[in-house]
Formats: C-alpha cells, sequence, structure tokens
C-alpha cells in the first residue's frame, strides 16, 4: 500500500467523480483508475461502487476514508510542526538562568519572543552559573543567561546586554544621601561579593573593579547570588556592587546609587551561553532576538 494510493482515495472519496477527482490530482484518469484498482487489490475488498463516471463509497470503503482523512491530517500538522522547528518557530526552549537576570532586560525578550513565536514551548528553570554550565554540557538545557562569561571546550559564551554597575548601601550608611558614589570612598567598607561556585565570576569582576579604584576590597561575606548580597546589606553587613536592574528590587533599608570608577561608569554585561555544537534553528532564531533587544535596550 501506497501512501499515492491512499491519496487518490482520499481525493476520489470526496469527489465521487473520477473526472474531477483526477482534475484535482493533475492526473488523467486512467491512472488514478489503475491505482484505486491496485488499492483494492492489495486490500481484498471494493472501495466503491462504480457508476458512469459517478461512484460511490462502499461501507467499507467509507470505514476507510474516516481513517486515512484523520491520517492525512495528522501527517499535514507533523510537517507543519517539523517545519517549525526548522525554522526555528516551533518546539521546545529550555532556559537556565540566576536570579538577578529575571530582572531588566530579560522579561522583554522573553515576551517578545514568546509573541513571535507563540508555538514555542519556553521552559526556564532557576540555576546558578555552574549549574548552567553543567546543565549545557548534560543537554538538559538549551541557553544558559549569567552575568560572567564562560570558555569550556563544549560551552561558549557571549555578551547580550551590558549595563552600568551601581552600589547598594544601607540607608544609614554615610554615602547613602550622595548622589553618586565613587567606588574610591568605598575602600574602608566590608563588601558582601557573590560568587556562585563559578570562575570568572561577577564577583572577580568587582574585585578587579576596587584594584582600579585603588584598594583590595575587605569580603565580609560571599553568597550565591546578587539579590542575597542585597539582603546582606539591608541586615547592615556590608556594601556591594551590583547591575542597574537590581535597583527594581526594592528591600527596606537598602539604597542604591549610581557609581564611578575613577571618574568613569563601570558596565556589566550580560551572557548568553550555549553548547559550541549546536545548530538549532530555535536557539539561533533566540540568540537574534536576545542580540537584537539587549543592544537598544
Amino acid at each position: 500500500m501506497k501512501i499515492n494510493q491512499l491519496r487518490y482515495f482520499l481525493v476520489l472519496a470526496e469527489e465521487l467523480h473520477f473526472v474531477r477527482a483526477a482534475a484535482r490530482l493533475n492526473v488523467s484518469q486512467p491512472p488514478l483508475s489503475r491505482q484505486i484498482q491496485a488499492l483494492e487489490h492489495e486490500l481484498g475488498f471494493a472501495l466503491f461502487v462504480r457508476g458512469n463516471q459517478r461512484v460511490s463509497l462502499t461501507e467499507a470503503g467509507a470505514a476507510l476514508y474516516s481513517d486515512v482523512k484523520e491520517t492525512f491530517a495528522g501527517l499535514d500538522r507533523a510537517v507543519a510542526r517539523s517545519r517549525g522547528v526548522a525554522r526555528g518557530e516551533a518546539g521546545r526552549l529550555v532556559l537556565g538562568m540566576t536570579g538577578s537576570v529575571s530582572f531588566g532586560v530579560m522579561p522583554t525578550i522573553l515576551e517578545r519572543f514568546h509573541g513571535k513565536f507563540p508555538q514555542v514551548r519556553m521552559e526556564i528553570l532557576h540555576l546558578i552559573k555552574a549549574e548552567q554550565v553543567e546543565a549545557l554540557a548534560g543537554r538538559r538545557i538549551s541557553l544558559g543567561l549569567t552575568r560572567s562569561p564562560v570558555q569550556t571546550a563544549q560551552i561558549t559564551s557571549e555578551a547580550i546586554h551590558q549595563e552600568p554597575f551601581i552600589a547598594a548601601l544601607h540607608e544609614n550608611h554615610p554615602l547613602a544621601r550622595q548622589k553618586v558614589v565613587a567606588l574610591e570612598k568605598l575602600a574602608s567598607d566590608n563588601f558582601v561579593l557573590y560568587r556562585g561556585n563559578s570562575w570568572p565570576s561577577i564577583a572577580d569582576e568587582i574585585v578587579g573593579l576596587c584594584a582600579d579604584a585603588g584598594f583590595s576590597p575587605s569580603i565580609d561575606q560571599d553568597t550565591g547570588e546578587m539579590q542575597t548580597a542585597v539582603s546582606l546589606v539591608a541586615a547592615g553587613m556590608g556594601v556591594t556592587l551590583v547591575a542597574d536592574c537590581i535597583r527594581s528590587l526594592l528591600l527596606p533599608r537598602v539604597v542604591y546609587r549610581p557609581l564611578t570608577v575613577r571618574g568613569k561608569i563601570p558596565l556589566t554585561k550580560l551572557h548568553a551561553i550555549y553548547h559550541k555544537d549546536d545548530a538549532s534553528p530555535l536557539l539561533k532564531a533566540f540568540l537574534r532576538l536576545a542580540r537584537s533587544i539587549g543592544k537598544n535596550a
């Protein structure tokens, strides 16, 4: 039994007329008749009651028509889904992201991507950077989003967005009332940093900024994530530097201030990390959109 024979059968069952069915199939009537006869011979029963070119379905033919119609509809859906996946317009995309990434530009990227590709099922997993790297290596996520880069034999990363570092201070800090805080003036403070069990981390960037400002920070606490560091600032346990988007995390007793280092505004980047050999059109479509939005945000 051939797919072509079933398609001929389906069209003839809908038209119930050999001439019209042949025209619809863009074939002449004799090949259509031969294919239907061959199908009936293989099945061992008649599908049509034949008249003068006009035909009607037998009871067995009507039963087969119902199932074949459903089968072809399923095949059409499967082809459409596959075509969408091939174009990066459908499928499943699993993202891993640190908690701080949920602030700032990422909600806009996710909203725009969902609007453009509504048939893509997106799953978001809350993972620190080290967990993202492990999940990427095991192919459990499609893409990671973190505040610091990754380069391994399997995984690469690219910066898709940048924004200023700002200072997070307790409201009673001597510099809390200043409009802009120079990092040099925090040299005597205890710092709360966040490494996420990985290297390099954004904490290493902060240490580097302190070195640029002429001092080595006294690190009183080392936490896993940016938001946790801000919570410890609220508890009066030190100061920290965070991405500008974190100012939307409103905690009692915490104030955020623009930051300079030797008169310049320091920047932090958002990185997309992914498997080097992942050729998924869906991943490429997400990266294209993320780059575009991140660049202009």
